[in-house]
Order: structure tokens, then C-alpha cells, then sequence
């Protein structure tokens, strides 16, 4: 008799057991391969369980530090609108001086009885009309003190164009009667000397007010008789 063959058991790690478990730990291994690869490649913190939340917490303050210590970039003073407003009002200073420069001249020639005296008055007094005009017209809104400084010198612009208006008056009369008479008698030009001095007091409240713009702003520092 022939020995009687033992079923196999469903238990039994036999040749078929090991052969269907392989390829699924394969796999699982993989898997768990790519996973780590990823989370080191995504620089990701390595988990350590409850520690990891505290370092997390670490790492908050650090970068605000960080953020806190960067420089803020300052406002370059020769830029935007007070650095506009300035430049306007400066260039209309510089007409202004060149109109005072040559009218002490052009009433000395006028005294000799020379028309082109008269003449260059009229222009000066023209200039100084549009001058007055741009004055009251300036914005100044974003300069320090703006009110203040367009005020004195609109102050002092309408009574140095008072001042000409009256030379003018003057020099055409006295041309006018073949350059006889008194000069110094004469109520025009006595007008004329009498608003010059209260332009100057205006020129003078207002070169003090300008100072520290024309500092910031690296313009002509204005005098009083400049004007």
C-alpha cells in the first residue's frame, strides 16, 4: 500500500506562499522610497513627531527678525511733488532777479533823457505784471510753509510792479517835457521809491522762508535784494 498523501495546509509557507508575497513587498518598499525622496527633496522639516510643531514655532520669530532688519528705502528729497513745486517757484525768482538787475540802469538812462531808459521800464514793468500773475497762480500746497511763502512773495511782487508802473509813469513824463524839472520832486517817482522799499520788506520775509527750501531742495539761496 502506497502511503496516503497529506493535504497541504493554508498556513504552509511553501514553495506558492513566498512567490504571491514577494512582488507586494516589493511594491510597498518602492513606494516608501519615493515618499522619503519627495519630502527631503521639498525641504521639508524630518518629523519628529511632537517635537516638530515646537521647532516650527522656533522658526517664526527668526524670520521676522529678519524681515525687521531690512532697510526701508528712504524718499530721495530732490524727487515728487515738493521737489516740482520748488523748481516753479525758483525759476520764477530767477526772472525776477534779472528784471531787478536792469532797472536801476534803465532809470538812469531814463534821468539822461534817453528813450531806450524809458523803454526797457516799460518792459520790466510788463515782465513783473506776469510775474505777479504766475505768483498768485503757484501751487505750493506740498511745500513746508507754503501759505506763508506764497504770500510774501506775491506781497512783494505787486509792490515792486507798483514800484515800476510808477518809475514808468515818471520816464515818460520826463522825456515827455524834454527832461526838465526836479527829478526828486517828482510824485511818481517818489511812488516809485516808496514801494520799493515796502517790496523789500516783503523780498525780506519772504528770502527767510526760503532758505531751508532752497537747503532741501539744493536751489539758489535768495537774498532779499536778488528779487
Amino acid at each position: 500500500m502506497e502511503p496516503q498523501q497529506q493535504p497541504a495546509r493554508h498556513d504552509d509557507w511553501g514553495s506558492r506562499g513566498p512567490r504571491r508575497l514577494t512582488p507586494l513587498v516589493f511594491v510597498g518598499l518602492a513606494l516608501s522610497g519615493l515618499a522619503l525622496t519627495w519630502w527631503f527633496l521639498a525641504g521639508r522639516p524630518w518629523p519628529f513627531a511632537d517635537g516638530d510643531a515646537q521647532v516650527r514655532q522656533d522658526e517664526t520669530p527668526i524670520l521676522a527678525e529678519v524681515e525687521e532688519m531690512t532697510p526701508t528705502p528712504e524718499t530721495d528729497p530732490s524727487t515728487g511733488e515738493a521737489a516740482r513745486q520748488a523748481a516753479k517757484l525758483d525759476d520764477l525768482l530767477t526772472n525776477s532777479h534779472s528784471a531787478r538787475s536792469s532797472l536801476s540802469e534803465a532809470i538812469a538812462r531814463a534821468s539822461k533823457c534817453e528813450p531806450d531808459g524809458r523803454d526797457t521800464i516799460q518792459s520790466i514793468t510788463t515782465n513783473r505784471r506776469d510775474q505777479l500773475t504766475l505768483a498768485r497762480a503757484l501751487d505750493v500746497t506740498a511745500l513746508p510753509g507754503g501759505p506763508a511763502l506764497k504770500e510774501s512773495l506775491v506781497a512783494a511782487l505787486d509792490a515792486s510792479h507798483e514800484a515800476d508802473a510808477a518809475f514808468l509813469s515818471w520816464a515818460r513824463r520826463h522825456l515827455g517835457k524834454g527832461c526838465t524839472g526836479t527829478i526828486a520832486k517828482d510824485l511818481d517817482y517818489r511812488r516809485g521809491l516808496d514801494r520799493s522799499e515796502a517790496a523789500q520788506a516783503a523780498k525780506a520775509r519772504f528770502a527767510e522762508a526760503w532758505r531751508p527750501i532752497a537747503e532741501t531742495y539744493d536751489l539758489t539761496h535768495w537774498k532779499a535784494n536778488d528779487i
